[in-house]
């Protein structure tokens, strides 16, 4: 068989080539606004509504058909055999969905009545849960060569086809009627009237949003909202809140919400904020049971009670919270200005989950003490440090940036974390990212140290950013500024690019799950009442003109590598020196740029240099060449044929005199010259800068050190260079086509969650390699090969995100960037488990009927509605907890009030019969008390049970099992508060006493080591223990069960102690008499005697000897 398998490799790739290369016609997935894609099928779930696969799964089955693009002109038959040929050759589609945590992949399967191929995926294949809860949204590839994924390329037809899968069963704020429902058509009288939207995305799954426009003062007042699942693209719901929100405000205010409009709105992972003119206003718990339209709550803000809530600004940080006990990072923040100068009243306050209450967050006592009038900007909580980011702004220091720890339901501290940040612009607001802090308004800056020091980015002039987007699948940050600019920012690069895109007015920008760049606005043509636009991020990057018009003076380094040396204009301007050029217009956010030449070439910038060592020059950047450069030809300049004479003007060379041999003045060098590059290879190269008498040209080299005074270079040894400047189309900047790629070796997949558990450690390895074969700083193999190891050993809640990337990878790359987020929190299915000396299946369980090495019965039947006995005796049972339920059957041992008043069903409640109560097999062998009404069998043990070993193990999806060790030290409880056990053992150490001494007193029992762990018996039938971890050691709760049957016990009291106390009389009585009678001299009765005694009195049984009268 091992010999088979690699032919059979072979010729299955044989079949996947030459399919590949039959002639079959491409489906087309046309995404607006982008060159249309090849795909080889196509897949849709229901009603095809939008710009991409978008799939939504219900509480039914999530059922998905594949077709292969149907020829025009081609009968059926011709189609199902095309289908046929796929399917035959192995080759059917998969559906691959994943999310930050799961993945799973399914197989079609050809359906020929439907000419497809059709996967029905029940609801419990993709997650067991239907409770609303915020949830990642999964992302969807199909594809038909799932072995070859890794050769695929965007816009290959290897290249899956990709979506995204929304459950709309559990996504919170699709559950709810926010007011009443209206038509979209509510809108379109007052569209001209819109000045503004604003939206808000859920954190977990960013094709749901909540719109509400904005319209000018005095002319519509009232809240309407818009809600989707798709990004509107395709189906919005629209809503009128305005009298449920007046409803509140006229139980406060006694004018009334006359007037009443929206300024923003937030929507967290539980809540949907509503802030009007007249207030804040917060919703009900989205994670609560619908029962109706969506409740609202007025807040009543003391600190703010005077401010005027038209001028307050609203700030949330969104990050998408799936754990319960991280639901508290969820913060919100107020921020309200008004007045000027002396007459400034700034306030700002904030909030956690669940917004109880609210503190002040304001400027360090210190600051304040300088400066009391203090502009508050923007307030955000960074989740990765426990801290409140506060942007300020005063008089006298500008603008400032400070850090302050946040404590659980408690003020922010006085005291800053890190020493104020003091910038030198005012920022219009601040915005966080996984692993930075950006500050943005005419200028933006980043911080990668969380807030302590920044770094200047990038300027602009006549206008400032008002807000910023992050578009998370991609990595991506955009900006949009006051006048419908836009630009953007690549994840972990400190690097930006200007997007050739202008927002339309009264429109805003939306990123939906897939990261596709859309820009939005309210109109009547569409059904749902929202139009879109799709801006191509990438192909806006590659056309972006980034050139200007200095000449560039090319030199030689190798036969690869080359400078260019900028001309400097003399002097710096002071618009240069404020945007941080000094006189050169190449920045460090050139690097991977390319620049190319229209004579020929291209070059990428791997290095920068903004200054020069060279008076005459401005900067430098090193480059590798991509295209070999191109001079002028000879019939362009034939003057290239003659032979040229470089002569120094003046002693430190910094200038040239280049003169052409034997060859006419009035053919020499002329205007056009000037600004283009005499380039000889091995030499130095000249920029041409004037001209003199003679035709001959002044210039500066580019290495005077190598110029000798007199030099003479031949005609086949230098040419003329055109790179005079953009002003001229010699050359231009773009950016540089994607070369570089990285791959996690671990399977991890982009912005994954990973959860790490108390004292463990993972590690990640990741490969960053060249898709070609220039020559670089890197190893031979063109790979870079870099492990991460991470260590958790707090026992509290953290989170830190982790970003690798190649800094010199262009923009237009999508995998150069890999970010995942650690997270200190219960992984999931990480659970403690008993395990039994001699394992016991659940077969055997249920069915089965094992014995020990003794022939003793391992298991125990339990009566039907069993209850364990208590300490008023056997017969008293008070428990709660119903063993092996059947509501039909009468309960035993009810003979007592308080028997009858306890015991309660809980999965036969409200049943007639045990068949109604749906007990599972897997609820039968669980062992939690919940569970009891279907424990049918227990563990048994033969009395007595004495140092009984409890065997626990940490258990975890994938993992193998761990001993439960330190420092998961453990509580033992009996459930039905049985008394007659103790835990007789432990492993006791001085981690554990120290502990024991910590939670004295908060703990209800005492705290064991899970080593060694021991307990004994004194009592007869069910005990039933609940082994818990203590809390603070996992971020969730780790509980097990374990329910022993004592069988075979003594005689219950008092039985046992009358049976022994008759016994001892008696034996005591016997040795009393016989000690009497040897003290009478009484002789003994021996054994002779005793047989002729018995003897002597026998009966006699043998026939008479009388003689009969017959027999005479």
């Amino acid at each position: 068989m091992g010999n088979l398998l690699p032919s059979v490799k072979v010729n299955q790739m044989i079949v996947i080539l030459s399919i590949l290369l039959m002639r079959v016609t491409l489906g087309t997935y046309t995404i607006s606004g982008e060159p249309a894609e090849q795909k080889l099928f196509q897949c849709v779930s229901g009603q095809v509504e939008s710009n991409r696969v978008r799939l939504y799964l219900s509480l039914e089955n999530l059922v998905v058909d594949c077709m292969l693009p149907k020829k025009p002109g081609s009968s059926a038959r011709q189609y199902l055999n095309q289908l046929e040929l796929y399917t035959s050759s192995g080759l059917v589609p998969t559906m691959a969905i994943y999310n930050s945590t799961n993945s799973a992949t399914f197989a079609f399967k050809l359906i020929m009545n439907a000419s497809s191929w059709r996967v029905n995926i029940p609801r419990k294949n993709i997650t067991i849960n239907t409770a609303p809860a915020p949830v990642d949204e999964w992302y969807v590839e199909f594809s038909m060569f799932h072995s070859l994924s890794m050769f695929s390329k965007k816009g290959s037809i290897l290249d899956p086809l990709k979506g995204t899968l929304l459950d709309v069963a559990r996504e919170p704020i699709l559950q709810w009627a926010i007011g009443e429902e209206v038509s979209s058509h509510i809108i379109e009288p007052h569209l001209h009237h819109v000045v503004k939207l604003q939206v808000s995305q859920s954190p977990c799954a960013a094709d749901v949003a909540v719109l509400a426009p904005v319209f000018a003062p005095g002319t519509h007042t009232g809240v309407v909202l818009s809600v989707t699942g798709s990004a509107f693209t395709s189906q919005a719901r629209w809503f009128n809140a305005t009298r449920t929100l007046c409803s509140l405000i006229s139980e406060v205010c006694v004018s009334g919400c006359v007037g009443i409009s929206i300024v923003d709105l937030k929507l967290t992972n539980c809540h949907l904020f509503l802030l009007t003119n007249r207030g804040l206003f917060i919703s009900q718990d989205l994670l609560s049971p619908v029962t109706g339209p969506l409740n609202f709550t007025l807040l009543f803000l003391p600190a703010l009670a005077q401010m005027d809530y038209s001028a307050t600004t609203i700030w949330f940080s969104s990050q998408c919270v799936t754990d319960r006990i991280y639901f508290s990072d969820d913060t919100i923040s107020l921020i309200s200005n008004e007045g000027e100068d002396e007459i400034l009243n700034s306030k700002c306050v904030y909030s956690k989950y669940p917004f109880k209450r609210w503190f002040l967050c304001q400027a360090s006592t210190d600051e304040i003490t300088k400066n009391p009038k203090q502009r508050y900007l923007s307030f955000l909580y960074d989740r990765h440090q426990d801290t409140g980011l506060l942007l300020s702004h005063t008089k006298e220091n500008g603008t400032m940036v400070s850090v302050f720890g946040v404590k659980e339901e408690q003020p922010l501290d006085r005291c800053t974390k890190f020493p104020t940040a003091l910038i030198d612009f005012q920022p219009t607001g601040i915005f966080l990212l996984d692993n930075s802090v950006i500050l943005y308004g005419s200028e933006v800056w980043t911080s990668s140290d969380r807030g302590s020091t920044f770094k200047w980015v990038f300027s602009l002039d006549d206008q400032i950013v008002i807000n910023a987007l992050s578009c998370n699948a991609i990595g991506v940050v955009v900006f949009f500024t006051d006048q419908g600019h836009l630009y953007i920012m690549k994840s972990g690069l400190a690097r930006h690019a200007w997007l050739n895109e202008t927002l339309a007015m009264a429109s805003t920008l939306l990123c939906d799950h897939m990261g596709t760049l859309m820009a939005i606005q309210l109109g009547k043509d569409n059904p749902s009442g929202v139009i879109y636009k799709t801006i191509p991020i990438e192909h806006l990057i590659e056309i972006h003109e980034m050139g200007f018009a200095k000449p560039l003076a090319l030199q030689y380094t190798t036969d690869h590598t080359v400078l260019l040396h900028e001309n400097a204009a003399t002097p710096p301007s002071l618009d240069e020196l404020h945007q941080h050029t000094r006189g050169s217009h190449f920045t460090l956010d050139h690097v991977g740029k390319v620049i190319y030449f229209s004579d020929g070439g291209m070059m990428v910038i791997t290095d920068v240099f903004r200054s020069h060592f060279l008076e005459g020059f401005a900067g430098a950047v090193v480059g590798e060449i991509l295209e070999p450069f191109k001079g002028a030809s000879l019939k362009e300049e034939p003057m290239q044929s003659h032979d040229l004479v470089v002569m120094k003007d003046g002693q430190e060379g910094l200038s040239v005199v280049l003169q052409l041999r034997d060859l006419d003045p009035s053919k020499g060098f002329n205007s056009s010259h000037v600004g283009k590059t005499v380039v000889a290879p091995g030499f130095s190269s000249y920029l041409i800068t004037g001209l003199l008498s003679d035709g001959r040209a002044l210039a500066k080299p580019t290495m005077p050190a190598l110029v000798p005074p007199v030099i003479r270079h031949r005609n086949n040894e230098w040419l003329l260079f055109n790179s005079a400047g953009c002003c001229c189309d010699s050359w231009g900047m773009k950016e540089g086509p994607c070369r570089h790629a990285m791959q996690s070796l671990d399977g991890l997949r982009n912005n994954a969650l990973v959860r790490i558990n108390v004292r463990e450690q993972l590690n990640f390895t990741f490969k960053a390699f060249m898709s070609d074969y220039s020559v670089h700083s890197w190893d031979e193999t063109n790979n870079h090969m870099l492990t991460l190891t991470a260590f958790s050993h707090l026992c509290k809640k953290a989170t830190t995100t982790v970003t690798v990337n190649i800094p010199e990878a262009s923009m237009l790359c999508s995998t150069s960037t890999f970010t995942f987020t650690l997270q200190n929190t219960c992984p999931e299915g990480l659970q403690i488990v008993y395990v039994s000396p001699q394992p016991i299946s659940d077969h055997e369980w249920l069915h089965g009927d094992p014995v020990d090495k003794m022939n003793n019965k391992r298991l125990f039947s339990l009566p039907i509605n069993y209850r364990p006995p208590s300490g008023k005796g056997v017969s008293i049972p008070y428990t709660d907890n119903i063993y092996n339920a059947d509501p039909s059957k009468a309960r035993p041992r009810d003979f007592y009030a308080i028997s009858k008043n306890s015991g309660r069903y809980k999965q036969c409640a409200g049943k007639k019969s045990a068949e109604e109560c749906g007990c599972t097999d897997l609820l039968k062998v669980s062992p939690l008390a919940i569970n009891s009404d279907c424990r049918q069998r227990v563990l048994r043990l033969t009395f007595p049970v004495t140092n009984f070993n409890i065997n626990l193990f940490l258990r975890r999806t994938e993992h193998a099992d761990i001993p439960l060790r330190s420092p998961y030290f453990v509580t033992v409880t009996e459930v039905n508060n049985r008394t007659s056990w103790k835990v007789t053992g432990t492993n006791v150490t001085p981690t554990m006493e120290r502990m024991r001494q910590y939670f004295k007193g908060s703990l209800n029992g005492s705290l064991y080591n899970p080593e060694g762990l021991q307990i004994s018996l004194y009592g007869s039938e069910l005990f039933h223990f609940q082994i818990s971890v203590i809390p603070g050691v996992v971020l969730c709760d780790l509980v097990e069960e374990v329910q022993i049957y004592v069988d075979e016990p003594p005689l219950a009291f008092p039985t046992q102690h009358l049976v022994n106390s008759m016994a001892a009389i008696i034996l005591g009585g016997l040795l009393l008499f016989g000690f009497l009678l040897s003290y009478k001299g009484v002789a003994m009765p021996t054994k002779d005697s005793v047989k002729a005694f018995f003897k002597r009195h026998q009966a006699t049984v043998s026939p008479s000897n009388t003689v009969s009268p017959t027999e005479e």
